[in-house]
């Protein structure tokens, strides 16, 4: 969850809000929340949509962390079952009585933690004043019991609660080239600094997990001594796996060998920053032994693409990231590989496939060519030479701003498969356009780097 609300659920005593329209996913954060607050016991799920029965029926994991209430929906609690730590099914009952029980739990049980999911059944058969001040009876008794009380909106525009409660947070679903993410907004979580007024998320496997934002790689800490990778690691059935499961998955099972890869960037995201969404792919190459072929253009050089891709490389094997360059570089001697005078892709191409036979090339084209006619300036090489070494190599990535319309045409005419990279709310994301999936976000961990999807 976001630090900031992970900060403010660990509090002796608050209110929350959690306000969202159907199918954001606030049942699934409630319970993420109980579950993060790793409470078995002292709590009281008060369910006027759906049965308990259902609950565990969507929620697999309630089963390892609470236990499965003994009867049945739509069946009288047993009065010697009435009490803390447990789901009830309240769909039915009368809003009187179940407001008037859990002021009950709040005057005699200490510290609860108690989730009414929704409180618009109960709210809607109240008129304005009595709701008012219901809800400030509620708001006393849970400072008096230091309770934990946690309310479920369906109506994101009915602001009546929000200045009563310590936190509001708000669910979004939003949609970007027919892809959907979700995103929360932390409207208001009181006594805790909110650096971040927003995180996109993911409801993968019924829980909420909302993810970091974008880490630059200078920032970042160089991965740990790891066991090499067998070859069969990376490749199988003709197809190189990227290094993320989760993406590998959406393109039928990993990247097409001598396939080609566009790798889609806007205009104002950095190089360093469209090379860094290769860590994973050149780490699973560099792991198992094979060398990998980097040709940055006029905006960066070596130095920058040791900053984007040198924490992702294992101790040892940082000699297999080549960069091709028109000069020799003192501090990365064992990096940089010196342009020849004629077709300087294609002659380092040529030249890492007979250093190291039989194993796998990946030729990553960074950065934006100025023509596809020969040209001499420093730092550029011939479009038409990049294409041909492609061809030459087992697998090519090239990152080309959208801006640069020349050279993505030609680009985007040899792709196999198209990927966008874009930023939502400081994340990092991958789309892949070719074949059409989800959005995927970058997760830079400290030993390694994870695309997760977004559904």
């Amino acid at each position: 969850m976001p630090e900031e609300l992970v900060r403010f659920i660990q509090q002796d005593t608050y209110s929350l809000l959690i306000k969202g329209y159907a199918g954001a996913g606030k049942t699934t954060l409630a319970l993420t929340i109980l579950r993060a607050l790793g409470t078995r016991d002292n709590f009281f799920y008060i369910s006027t949509r759906i049965s308990p029965k259902e609950l565990f029926n969507y929620y697999p994991w309630l089963a390892r962390f609470a236990e499965r209430p003994s009867w049945n929906s739509g069946e009288e609690v047993p009065s010697d079952q009435v009490g803390m730590s447990m789901f009830e099914d309240a769909r039915l009952d009368e809003p009187e009585s179940l407001f008037e029980r859990i002021t009950n739990q709040l005057m005699d049980i200490k510290s609860p933690i108690i989730i009414i999911d929704s409180w618009d059944a109960i709210a809607s058969f109240m008129d304005k004043e009595g709701r008012l001040n219901n809800e400030r009876v509620l708001q006393t008794w849970r400072e008096r019991a230091g309770a934990k009380l946690i309310f479920i909106s369906e109506h994101p525009d009915d602001t009546t609660l929000d200045f009563l409660v310590g936190g509001v947070v708000e669910l979004r679903q939003r949609y970007l080239d027919n892809a959907r993410y979700r995103e929360i907004v932390l409207l208001k979580l009181r006594g805790i600094r909110i650096d971040r007024p927003s995180y996109v998320y993911t409801l993968e496997d019924s829980i909420f997990r909302s993810f970091d934002p974008y880490v630059p790689p200078r920032s970042r800490t160089a991965v740990q001594e790891t066991s090499p990778k067998k070859p069969s690691d990376i490749l199988s059935s003709n197809l190189i796996k990227s290094g993320y499961p989760a993406l590998d998955r959406a393109l039928g099972g990993g990247f097409p060998k001598n396939g080609f890869v566009l790798l889609e960037h806007d205009e104002r995201m950095s190089v360093t920053t469209a090379l860094s969404a290769l860590t994973g792919v050149v780490s699973n190459f560099v792991s198992c032994g094979y060398p990998v072929l980097v040709q940055p253009s006029r905006r960066i050089g070596p130095r920058e693409v040791m900053e984007a891709l040198g924490s992702s490389l294992p101790p040892g094997k940082r000699d297999m990231l080549k960069i091709l360059w028109p000069k020799k570089n003192a501090a990365l001697a064992n990096n940089v590989i010196v342009q020849s005078a004629q077709s300087p892709s294609r002659s380092a191409v040529a030249s890492l496939k007979k250093k190291y036979p039989g194993k796998l090339l990946l030729n990553v084209m960074a950065g934006d060519s100025s023509s596809l006619k020969d040209n001499s300036k420093e730092g550029e090489f011939p479009l038409e030479d990049r294409i041909l070494s492609a061809r030459a190599s087992d697998l090519t990535f090239a990152l080309i701003s959208s801006s640069h319309k020349e050279q993505f045409e030609h680009f985007s005419g040899l792709a196999d498969i198209h990927i966008k990279l874009l930023i939502i709310s400081d994340t990092l994301f991958l789309q892949p356009l070719v074949p059409a999936s989800t959005l995927y976000a970058l997760q830079f961990n400290e030993d390694r780097v994870t695309a997760d999807a977004v559904v």
